[in-house]
């Protein structure tokens, strides 16, 4: 008897956790179409205001750039007002952009109007991408996949528009990172985003190597790298050592150093050139590059 109740337990807890991912994905692509939300998020990456908005957008962006060619097409999936697609198009990089939100779009739109760029702007669901098969050379993914429980599905979508031999560039969460900062814990702490599935506003995913595998495998994809980015921000290791308090201090006070172009310049080069050479334990934020077989 007492093994059954466990087994009941088991199902129900499962069926939850189901039922809330369902939710969330519900959840998320209706705010994201919303107009204070839209608004919320350009303020929030606004890059000539958060100075560690400034420092991700260049190193992701460069990223991005370093792993696309003039002569190949590229995907920015959910792309927001634009900050990855302009950047890549100023570059000589041909651009389909594509997002739900009308808003954010049309800021895009209004943004570029008098510029001279390849970019292809089109509104639509990541769970059902509006282009062909094998379409593009490089599909990129900044600070997108990880809102949606059931990413893994978002991914296969992208895959689909991937060409064979291809590379999918994903901005994703560690959980190495999470997992390390736990193992040594030492305090504790909450922060802006978890993988938590009973808070869906501030549901973010986060994903390990073993994961991964899984995926690849289902999807035809291998992982060719994952580099960990922004060392400084949101790192799971600081939160548990510090506590609450001096890691909020911290992330504070880390967004006036910033400020310091001689301090931001030395992040970015220690970023590039320590802990992008580091595994991905050490970073919460990562890109993975795929490859598609």
């Amino acid at each position: 008897m007492r093994k059954f109740v466990e087994l009941l337990k088991k199902e129900a807890k499962a069926f939850l956790k189901i039922r809330n991912k369902k939710n969330i994905t519900k959840f998320k692509k209706e705010i994201w179409q919303t107009d204070e939300i839209s608004e919320a998020f350009m303020k929030g990456s606004d890059a000539h205001k958060i100075v560690g908005a400034d420092i991700m957008d260049k190193e992701v962006n460069e990223f991005f750039l370093a792993n696309c060619s003039p002569h190949e097409k590229v995907l920015d999936i959910g792309c927001g007002h634009g900050i990855v697609s302009e950047f890549l198009a100023e570059n000589g990089i041909t651009v389909t952009a594509v997002d739900i939100s009308d808003k954010l779009l049309n800021e895009f739109r209004e943004r570029i109007k008098n510029k001279k760029l390849q970019i292809e702007i089109i509104r639509g669901d990541a769970y059902k991408i509006p282009c062909p098969d094998e379409k593009f050379n490089v599909v990129v993914a900044r600070m997108f996949l990880p809102h949606f429980p059931d990413w893994p599905v978002v991914l296969e979508e992208m895959t689909r528009v991937t060409k064979k031999g291809g590379k999918l560039l994903v901005h994703f969460s560690s959980k190495e990172n999470t997992d390390l900062g736990k193992s040594i814990k030492t305090e504790d702490c909450q922060f802006a985003s978890s993988p938590d599935t009973t808070n869906p506003w501030n549901f973010y995913a986060e994903t390990n190597q073993n994961e991964l595998k899984r995926i690849c495998k289902k999807s035809g994809l291998i992982v060719v790298n994952r580099t960990p980015v922004s060392f400084f921000l949101h790192n799971r290791i600081f939160g548990y050592q510090l506590g609450q308090k001096k890691y909020d201090d911290y992330m504070e006070k880390i967004q006036e150093y910033f400020k310091d172009e001689k301090v931001k310049k030395f992040a970015l080069w220690f970023d590039k050139e320590i802990i992008a050479n580091c595994h991905p334990s050490l970073s919460h934020s990562n890109i993975i590059t795929f490859k598609k077989l």
